[in-house]
């Protein structure tokens, strides 16, 4: 059974026009070395201090709030590195989601993987809604977070979890539920 997270969606009535089959370039790999020499096996160091790393469904509603209310700072803070492993700089990263009028986002069940000192969460989102120009556009896919391990070595940056890495792509929006009542 797959349990849907449902990320309410503010609308926003603003005019310009984008592309409907376009994207956000929101298909970054991490390119930092997060986990470089960390180990599952290393002994936890009890001089770390402790990080609340959240939970990777916390991260997800920050950055789908972030989109919904065109805060595309704080949607680009979701991202490793304060945003930098989003492959954009601020100003590119708001002009890629300035296109979409209204976003709302629906995150599937995702689920949680170790590997090489790390974490990851894994799931399925849609990305929704208006262009500025008025088409209806549909985004899907992969949406991966990661967090490294409490291990020694590691910075509290990476101890949260962030978005690793997205792959969003547009799918064609079946017009005909747009006109049902």
């Amino acid at each position: 059974m797959i349990k849907t997270i449902l990320f309410p969606a503010l609308v926003l009535g603003l005019a310009a026009g984008g592309a409907p089959d376009a994207q956000p370039s929101d298909q970054a790999a991490t390119t930092s070395d997060d986990a470089a020499a960390v180990s599952d096996e290393a002994p936890l160091d009890e001089s770390m201090p402790p990080v609340d790393p959240g939970t990777p469904e916390e991260l997800l509603q920050s950055w789908a709030h972030g989109l919904e209310t065109r805060d595309w700072d704080a949607a680009r803070l979701a991202w490793g590195n304060a945003g930098e492993d989003s492959g954009m700089s601020a100003e590119e990263f708001a002009d890629a989601y300035s296109k979409y009028k209204t976003i709302k986002i629906t995150a599937g069940e995702g689920r949680t993987e170790g590997a090489a000192g790390s974490l990851y969460y894994e799931t399925q989102v849609v990305m929704e809604g208006e262009l500025e120009n008025g088409d209806a556009y549909r985004l899907e896919g992969p949406v991966v977070l990661r967090r490294v391990n409490d291990v020694p070595g590691s910075s509290t940056e990476q101890r949260k979890w962030h978005i690793a890495t997205s792959d969003l792509r547009a799918v064609p929006v079946d017009k005909t539920s747009e006109s049902a009542p």
